[in-house]
């Protein structure tokens, strides 16, 4: 028991370690995590005052070295002739850079997203250069408001699967029904705009990325992008306006 701490209360650690090895009684857990809490804000302290800028609060440091420690009390072995400080540093460490890393690739995907998201409205946005009435406004919005519905469907998967014990079944089927139509209809578009519209949706291709394939400029990419939307979203109402005759 003598490599469980290093802190000048020994002993009733000491004595705490023994007990929480024998019982792995969550009271006796939790009194250890708050015990070496200390520590846990120590290292948090220690790696933002280095930080390579303020995009992390300190706050989520000292979670993230706060999950260490839990880890650390969890896999420590007070049997072995290690400290726990010594043990529980490197796990903390370790849970802030994890944290950290998980922080970075989340932020370049939610910018990823939005410069994604900002292209597609560029190119629905009315290019007409007089007066803006409030019914074109409406209708710009419209325009907007169906192509962004567009782009969710498009980079869904063909066959939409919910494992929650609360789905419905119906809902799921239509929403797949949808995904599928839509993307028939991207088939029987004319071969740049689908392949604009490939590119863009089932490969993630930024607008400028496409332009360099295709040998055209950014805007053109814009032009067929907004073009293709319209296309697709009139054949969608001629099979509608189709299924109702019928019916």
């Amino acid at each position: 028991m003598v490599g469980a701490t290093s802190n000048p209360g020994a002993g009733a650690a000491s004595t705490l370690w023994r007990e929480f090895a024998a019982a792995r009684d969550p009271r006796l857990r939790e009194e250890l995590i708050q015990l070496y809490r200390p520590i846990a804000k120590k290292i948090a302290v220690r790696m933002y005052v280095v930080r390579r800028d303020n995009s992390v609060a300190f706050a989520d440091y000292f979670q993230y070295a706060c999950v260490g420690l839990v880890e650390a009390v969890d896999r420590f072995e007070p049997e072995r002739p290690v400290l726990f400080e010594t043990f529980a540093t490197y796990r903390i460490r370790g849970a802030i850079l994890n944290g950290l890393a998980k922080e970075s690739e989340l932020a370049a995907q939610r910018h990823y997203w939005a410069a994604r998201a900002q292209e597609r409205i560029e190119s629905l946005k009315s290019r007409s250069g007089g007066a803006e009435t409030s019914s074109n406004s409406l209708s710009e919005l419209v325009e907007i408001t169906v192509g962004l519905a567009f782009g969710v469907l498009l980079e869904s998967r063909a066959e939409p699967a919910d494992e929650s014990p609360l789905a419905n079944p119906y809902a799921a089927a239509e929403l797949g029904e949808m995904v599928r139509r839509l993307r028939r209809v991207v088939e029987q578009l004319p071969e740049r705009e689908r392949s604009i519209i490939e590119l863009h949706y089932y490969h993630h291709e930024a607008f400028q990325d496409i332009a360099a394939r295709i040998g055209v400029t950014k805007g053109r990419v814009s032009q067929l992008h907004s073009r293709a939307l319209g296309l697709m979203r009139a054949a969608l109402q001629a099979e509608e306006k189709k299924a109702r005759v019928t019916i």
